[in-house]
């Protein structure tokens, strides 16, 4: 403590700590203590674990020290008040003094726009990934895992080294996957099958964390552990770190579970795009749908055919037979259509308002005819009228055009009596 007191302390304003490589907190100036306190909230005591882990922040801020301590160099920007200060984890190493450990510098976005010195290459210390309350590994150029923390290996039945990323996690883009291995930062969307946690893996019991080495944990816990199931895969976010590792450039790979986002994003997502009586797609649904659709269509130059299908006379079915008996109608109409698409490739279908629905079919005006009629047929209670607008035919110049000529031709098909199928006309 002396010789930090002595160094970095004879530089007034200067905002810097120093942890050593097992994440304690050896050193801290006054400026930082001040700065860190006021902008991160933390309270620096020396000889404690540091940062403490309070906030996502906290988080972001280990996984720098981590990558530090293995021979990256790591920066983030973090706004207060208008005024924005950098925060930069560099690796440190005196042979001297026998230290090992990072050097945490805070400075106004002003300074930091300097150049970053290179990273001094540093030896490999594996026992520094089990030093963090996260899962990660190290990877190399072609993502082969190099090594795992005990937090991730423990999710596993097998030993991660020498198994590619791709192994344990399957991204939802493999080329954003390879983009941010290659550029050794940013992020990717990934699902894990093999894991033995149900619970969010991102978690950690905290009084481990600020009491004891983290790689303290009794043969129980770990057994427990082993005992998860495995039915059920995780949403995870990979986050990508540069170090060096056996002085060769290398990635950590940190692994954030998002599983209960994702699926709160995707229950949300249901509610907002699909109909809650039916189970299809909602006019909102839809919409989305056709917008895709079309675009995809013009761009293969392929064929799509818009369908509208409303029952005749519904509203007074309602008023005649009651409310329960129309809507048998409808529970009845979603089932035989649903049955009877199932045969044909690449149609979606939907309800667009209350007796009337919609199909998007790949095929040629006249084909989507054949679908309707074919479809009048198969319900026997109630009678339908059909409008089809062909895209390719039409010269449509909209989405709102393309439907408007669909529902058009429905109605044609109403005012001429109803139970018929009506093709749009193509624009002039």
């Amino acid at each position: 403590m002396e010789v930090w007191s002595g160094i970095l302390d004879s530089c007034p304003g200067l905002l810097c700590c120093v942890v050593n490589i097992r994440g304690r907190l050896v050193y801290a100036t006054h400026g930082y203590k001040t700065i860190a306190a006021r902008l991160l909230g933390h309270k620096c005591e020396e000889g404690r674990n540091y940062p403490p882990l309070i906030n996502e922040l906290d988080k972001t801020l280990h996984e720098m020290l981590t990558a530090a301590c293995l021979g990256g160099t790591n920066a983030i920007e973090v706004t207060e008040r208008g005024r924005v200060w950098n925060i930069t984890a560099s690796p440190l190493r005196i042979t001297s003094q026998k230290v090992e450990g990072v050097v945490i510098r805070i400075m106004r976005s002003e300074n930091a726009k300097e150049k970053s010195p290179a990273a001094p290459i540093v030896r490999t210390n594996p026992n520094v990934l089990n030093s963090v309350p996260f899962r990660a590994c190290v990877v190399d150029s072609n993502g082969l895992i190099l090594s795992a923390n005990k937090f991730l290996s423990y999710g596993f039945n097998t030993a991660l080294t020498s198994r590619k990323i791709t192994d344990i996690a399957e991204p939802e883009s493999e080329d954003e996957l390879n983009s941010i291995i290659s550029k050794r930062s940013g992020h990717a969307e990934c699902r894990m099958y093999e894991l033995n946690v149900k619970e969010n893996f991102y978690t950690f019991d905290e009084s481990i964390y600020h009491d004891e080495e983290l790689n303290t944990k009794d043969d129980k816990t770990e057994k427990e552990s082993e005992s998860h199931d495995t039915s059920e895969f995780r949403h995870v976010r990979l986050h990508a770190s540069p170090i060096q590792w056996d002085e060769k450039e290398a990635v950590m790979i940190t692994f954030e579970d998002v599983t209960e986002y994702t699926r709160t994003h995707e229950q949300l997502r249901k509610l907002l795009t699909f109909d809650s009586s039916s189970g299809i797609l909602n006019r909102r649904g839809l919409e989305h749908v056709i917008l895709r659709e079309l675009g995809s269509t013009i761009m293969k130059a392929g064929h799509l055919s818009l369908i509208i299908m409303g029952i005749d006379n519904f509203k007074e079915l309602n008023k005649s037979k009651g409310y329960m008996s129309g809507n048998r109608v409808l529970r009845d109409f979603v089932y035989t259509m649903k049955k009877f698409l199932a045969g044909y490739e690449n149609t979606s279908m939907g309800r667009w308002s209350g007796d009337e629905f919609m199909i998007l079919a790949h095929c040629s005006g006249a084909s989507g005819v054949v679908i309707a009629d074919e479809m009048r047929e198969r319900i026997k209670d109630v009678a339908l009228s059909a409008g089809v607008a062909d895209l390719n035919d039409g010269g449509y110049v909209s989405v709102n055009e393309f439907i408007g000529a669909a529902y058009d031709a429905m109605s044609e098909a109403k005012g001429n009596g109803g139970n018929q199928t009506v093709l749009a006309r193509r624009n002039k």
